[in-house]
């Protein structure tokens, strides 16, 4: 649910002039590059060389149609993904009609609107007043809606709200979170659209686009404030602007290195990561801080070979003296607030959790996501109190970050987390003492993913 990474992608967009600037800057705040170039003349020209394509229906006139007209078949014919933003479709039959249009002359990659909109599209007799999102009615009407349009276009299609309902080859993914204030302002709706087309200049598939909406809703919700409209604007554009790292949370190794030399403690973390090990934290409590950052030194160089990172268990100056991706604090450790403030905003922070009002806490100070457990009693050298299944589910509920269980879990017994909405499992002593770290890993994350999908 994280940023697309920095990269020299030309963004073209044919939008409207109540929002442009707000769209500009959201192109420039994820690293990419925008252009708002409308004129027929040029539109062949500059959406050839662009990575990806944003036309936006909003405040539409005759010269922007015929430019999108255009576009819209360059980039078809170039390969680059096209987002069409139907502002104002359910309020207008001259925007209706344009789109139907649109799709005589070519296809979208991503068709976006609000639940009006959306419904406007998929069914040629629904209207509504302005380009505000309406609730009359139904979320499987929605749902139908969404599904309908993407099966008659080819295209993904997003219909907007309290809960973003994302249509994808026969089935609804639903993005939640967000915040009341991004109706407050104008052009919040333009900018997700923005946000998609960048997403879609990295990779166009649904995917990408999910992962676009969870981001803009987690920005929003981070850009919350007291303070008023314009302070919520200056936010949002600062936390789409943050640095983020894409976590992959479905398994996690906290490492173990007692007793073991350290060829055997790296041979064993090479094991487990070539087994599928998705996150990894590095786990040393008594070790002295030089000797600490010296293996993290180690282990960061074997974890970046497999792209996977690594988070340092409680000791911030260690994660930043050996330059690893991130932090995890447990409740005896160094609050969540002060680490975020030591570590910054590019940096992964992960907390631990027995409780809703923790969790809660650690996710408004500032953590990515949360530790809950002990689930079972575990062997470990740090001590655990277990928490019921009950309390992890509360928490899943409670915060809009990843929460993994952890504690005592294998391969064997990842059943009583059935139906809970984890995004992933911690291990140490399954994967650390197995005789083969690789298969150890391979079985817990296949558990996992098996376990996911029959929920």
């Amino acid at each position: 649910m994280e940023k697309a990474q920095r990269e020299d992608h030309l963004i073209h967009c044919i939008t409207n002039p109540i929002s442009i600037n707000q769209v500009a800057n959201t192109i420039l705040a994820l690293g990419a590059r925008p252009v708002m170039a409308e004129h027929p003349q040029e539109a062949e020209e500059i959406t050839s060389t662009a990575s990806s394509l944003l036309l936006n229906l909003g405040n539409i006139t005759d010269v922007r149609m015929q430019s999108m007209r255009i576009s819209l078949r360059t980039a078809n014919a170039c390969g680059i993904p096209v987002t069409l933003d139907a502002c104002g479709a359910a309020c207008s039959s001259l925007r209706r009609d344009f789109v139907k249009g649109l799709l005589n002359i070519g296809r979208f990659t991503v068709i976006k609107g609000n639940y009006s909109e959306i419904l406007a599209l998929a069914d040629g007799q629904y209207s509504a007043s302005g380009v505000d999102a309406k609730a009359d009615a139904d979320e499987d009407t929605i749902k139908s809606a969404v599904l309908s349009l993407a099966a008659d276009t080819g295209a993904i299609v997003i219909a907007t709200g309290r809960k973003d309902l994302v249509g994808a080859d026969g089935a609804i993914t639903e993005v939640t979170g967000g915040t009341d204030q991004l109706s407050t302002i104008t052009g919040t709706g333009c900018m997700s659209g923005a946000v998609i087309a960048v997403y879609l200049a990295r990779e166009a598939s649904a995917d990408s686009v999910i992962n676009a909406c969870r981001y803009f809703k987690k920005c929003g919700e981070a850009a919350a404030t007291a303070e008023g409209p314009g302070a919520f604007m200056v936010n949002l554009l600062d936390n789409l602007a943050s640095p983020k790292i894409e976590l992959d949370m479905t398994l996690y190794l906290i490492t173990d290195s007692t007793g073991l030399e350290e060829d055997v403690f790296l041979a064993k973390v090479r094991s487990a990561l070539e087994g599928g090990v998705t996150i990894l934290q590095l786990r040393e409590k008594t070790r002295p801080t030089n000797e600490y950052i010296d293996l993290a030194r180690k282990v960061h160089a074997i974890s970046q070979e497999f792209g996977v990172p690594l988070i340092i268990d409680d000791r911030v100056e260690v994660m930043l003296a050996a330059d690893c991706e991130g932090v995890h604090v447990g409740a005896e450790d160094m609050p969540v607030a002060i680490a975020r403030r030591m570590i910054g905003r590019g940096k992964i922070l992960g907390a631990t959790a027995k409780t809703v009002e923790t969790a809660q806490k650690a996710y408004i100070d500032g953590a990515d996501y949360i530790g809950c457990g002990a689930i079972y009693p575990t062997t470990t050298k740090v001590k655990t109190v277990l928490t019921p299944i009950t309390t992890l589910d509360a928490i899943t509920k409670a915060v809009p970050i990843p929460v993994n269980a952890i504690g005592g879990l294998n391969a064997g017994n990842l059943n009583i987390l059935k139906n809970i909405n984890i995004s992933g499992v911690c291990a140490v002593s399954a994967i650390m003492k197995a005789d083969s770290p690789k298969d150890a890993a391979a079985d817990m994350k296949k558990a996992f993913l098996d376990l996911r999908r029959d929920k």
